[in-house]
C-alpha cells in the first residue's frame, strides 16, 4: 500500500516543478472551494472560473507557501479574496471585505528569484511564451487583477473573446510548464524582462551629452539610424510591445529643419498604430514639433507649441527644477555598460520615470514608475505594485510599473 503523503511533502515537491504534485493538492480542497465560491458568487460558472484562477494564481506564487503548509487554507483565502474582489465591483452585491493579505504566513513573491526550480518561476515563462493576445489577456487577469470584463474594455474585445483566451492560456500554460519540468526549459523565445543591476557609485560626477530626445529611444537623431526596444509591464515583468524607430530623413516642417521619425509596434494586444514623430535640435534642446498617428480611419496630427516638449541637449550629476540624476554601474542582460547616467523626471505628473544614459549618449534604459497621488488610468494600479521595485523620492514612494530596455 502506498502512503499518503502529507500537504508539506507535496508543497515540497510542487515548488521543485512536480506537477502531479501540485494536481494532488489541488483535489484534496477542489470540491470545498467551489462549494463556498458557488454560495458567494451565487451561480456555479462564476465558480468553476474563480476556482481555476485562484488555483492558478496559488500556482505562480507557490514558492512563497511557509510553514505551516496550510495549502487548502492558503488557496481557499486567494479565492475568497478574488471573489470579494469581484462582488465589490458588482453594484448587485455590498462589499463584504478590503482584506488583500492572502495569508499571515505568506512571504512576498519573487518573480525573478534566483531559484530556477521555483514553481513560480515556471508559470512567469510559461505566461511569457503565449502569443501577444494570449499573453497580454492572462496577464492582465492573473498578474495585474482585473476582471475578465475590465479586461474586455481594456482590450476592446467581447467577454467571451476574453474567456476563451484564458481558457487556452491556462491549457497551454500547463502543458509548457509540465514539459519544463521533465526536460528542463526549451531554447524558444522567453518574453520576460532582463536581469536589471544598477549599482550607484556614490561621490562621482558625470555629464552626457545626448544623441536625441529618448522617446521611444530615438536616442541618436541621424538618418538612417534604427533602434527597437521592448517594453516590459509589472507584475511579472512581462513583453508587452516591441518597438522600432527609425529616422527616415531631414524634412522642412513649418519652417523648421526637422528629422522625421518612424515608430512601429509589434508583439502588442491591442494592435497599437504606426507613429510619425518631427525632432527639431536648437541651442536649447530637442524640440518636439508635430506626431501623426496613423488612425484607422485618418491620420491623427497634434502639433506642438514651440518649446512646449523640448528635452535637454545634456544631463549632469545633482538636482535641479526638471530632474535628478546619479551616477551608476549598469548591466542589462549580459550587456555591462558599465559608468551611466541614471536621470530621474517627471515626478511633478505621479507618474515619475528614470533614464539611464551610457557614456556615449545614448538611452539604454528607461523605467516608470507610479507615485499615490498619480491620477487613476487603466494602465496601471499601484496597489497592485506591491512586489515590484521601489524608488523613494521626497518623501513619496513610487512603485516600478515597466521598464523599456533596448535590444538593437
Amino acid at each position: 500500500m502506498i502512503e499518503k503523503r502529507s500537504d508539506e511533502e507535496l508543497i515540497r515537491a510542487a515548488q521543485t516543478g512536480d506537477i502531479s504534485a501540485f494536481n494532488d493538492l489541488v483535489m484534496r480542497c477542489r470540491m470545498g472551494i467551489m462549494s463556498e465560491l458557488t454560495g458567494l458568487l451565487g451561480n456555479i460558472h462564476d465558480a468553476e472560473d474563480g476556482v481555476q484562477e485562484a488555483f492558478l494564481r496559488g500556482f505562480l506564487k507557490l514558492s512563497t507557501l511557509r510553514a505551516p503548509y496550510n495549502f487548502g487554507g492558503w488557496v481557499r483565502q486567494i479565492a475568497r479574496n478574488m471573489a470579494r474582489n469581484r462582488l465589490s465591483r458588482d453594484p448587485r452585491f455590498v462589499v463584504l471585505d478590503e482584506q488583500r493579505v492572502i495569508d499571515e504566513h505568506s512571504d512576498t513573491v519573487d518573480l525573478n528569484s534566483d531559484d530556477t526550480d521555483s514553481q513560480a518561476e515556471l508559470a512567469l515563462l510559461a505566461l511569457s511564451r503565449l502569443s501577444s493576445k494570449l499573453r497580454e489577456t492572462a496577464r492582465l487577469t492573473y498578474l495585474s487583477s482585473y476582471s475578465q470584463n475590465q479586461v474586455a474594455r481594456r482590450l476592446r474585445i467581447p467577454l467571451g473573446t476574453v474567456k476563451r483566451r484564458l481558457w487556452e492560456s491556462r491549457a497551454k500554460m500547463k502543458k509548457e510548464v509540465l514539459n519544463m519540468s521533465r526536460i528542463g526549459r526549451s531554447a524558444e523565445p522567453v518574453t520576460i524582462v532582463p536581469d536589471i543591476r544598477i549599482e550607484e557609485l556614490q561621490d562621482e560626477e558625470m555629464e552626457v551629452i545626448t544623441k536625441g530626445p529618448g522617446l521611444y529611444f530615438g536616442t541618436v537623431l541621424k538618418t538612417g539610424h534604427i533602434e527597437v526596444c521592448r517594453f516590459f509591464d509589472y507584475p511579472g515583468g512581462i513583453l508587452t510591445q516591441t518597438v522600432q524607430t527609425q529616422v527616415v530623413h531631414k524634412v522642412n516642417l513649418l519652417g523648421r529643419e526637422c528629422y522625421e521619425v518612424l515608430i512601429e509596434h509589434s508583439d502588442c494586444e491591442p494592435p497599437i498604430p504606426n507613429i510619425l514623430d518631427y525632432f527639431n535640435i536648437t541651442d536649447k534642446g530637442f524640440d518636439w514639433v508635430m506626431r501623426v498617428t496613423a488612425d484607422e480611419t485618418y491620420p491623427q496630427t497634434k502639433f506642438m507649441n514651440e518649446g512646449e516638449e523640448l528635452f535637454p541637449l545634456s544631463y549632469s550629476c545633482g538636482e535641479n527644477q526638471d530632474y535628478n540624476a546619479r551616477v551608476v554601474d549598469l548591466t542589462i542582460g549580459d550587456k555591462r555598460y558599465g559608468r551611466s547616467l541614471a536621470v530621474f523626471w517627471g515626478w511633478q505628473n505621479g507618474t515619475p520615470a528614470e533614464s539611464f544614459y551610457s557614456s556615449d549618449g545614448r538611452q539604454v534604459l528607461h523605467r516608470r514608475y507610479v507615485g499615490p497621488e498619480a491620477p487613476e488610468s487603466q494602465n496601471y494600479q499601484y496597489a497592485n505594485l506591491i512586489e515590484e521595485e521601489r524608488k523613494f523620492f521626497r518623501g513619496k514612494e513610487y512603485r516600478l510599473w515597466y521598464d523599456t530596455v533596448i535590444v538593437d
